[in-house]
């Protein structure tokens, strides 16, 4: 169930609490970011310790995420494999003996709930480019009829290339006077 309260919890003071569980987060997941195609369950690893009043928690979560790409809407398969780390205060005083790079929360209430942790950091895996694997081997761009994306080094080629109008190039004969004096 991922949820404890601070009297359960005071009994790891020695030994942290160690937990493995299974969520199926697809629905939550889905309905907080609809781009989101598919969830396979979560496996959630992780335990929980209570230090001087402080609950510390690490978290090693797996499974899949399907989102689409970035380029091409095509479905791709994020493997969840990560950990976190989250540090919960009971009482705010003690913020100052942890280090500015973890992640301090305050305790809502009396009950340590690891359920919307959880689905957060799910979230927060999903990278701001998802490519298909053919998509990042080959650098593939959308294409339609008539337009086509270039990368910076496609379009830096294209400005190297100073092609000439060939329909101005015809008319460049016709006035000599002229050619004479942009030189």
């Amino acid at each position: 169930m991922l949820k404890w309260t601070l009297s359960e919890l005071a009994k790891y003071r020695q030994t942290p609490l160690h937990f493995t569980e299974t969520l199926d987060l697809k629905q939550e997941l889905m309905e907080r970011d609809p781009e989101i195609l598919d969830v396979t369950p979560v496996k959630a690893d992780g335990y929980v310790s209570f230090d001087d009043g402080d609950i510390l928690v690490s978290v090693t979560l797996g499974g899949k995420l399907t989102v689409p790409s970035t380029r091409s809407l095509q479905p791709v398969v994020l493997p969840l494999d990560f950990t976190f780390s989250e540090v919960y205060l009971t009482d705010e005083r003690h913020k100052d003996k942890y280090e500015d790079g973890q992640l301090v929360l305050d305790l809502d209430g009396d009950t340590l709930d690891l359920h919307p942790a959880i689905a957060d950091h799910v979230l927060l895996s999903i990278p701001m480019q998802v490519l298909t694997p053919e998509e990042a081997a080959q650098g593939i761009m959308p294409k339609g009829d008539n337009w086509t994306v270039m990368g910076e080094d496609d379009f830096a080629k294209e400005q190297e290339q100073d092609r000439p109008n060939p329909a101005f190039e015809k008319l460049k004969g016709l006035f000599p006077d002229d050619d004479d004096k942009q030189k």
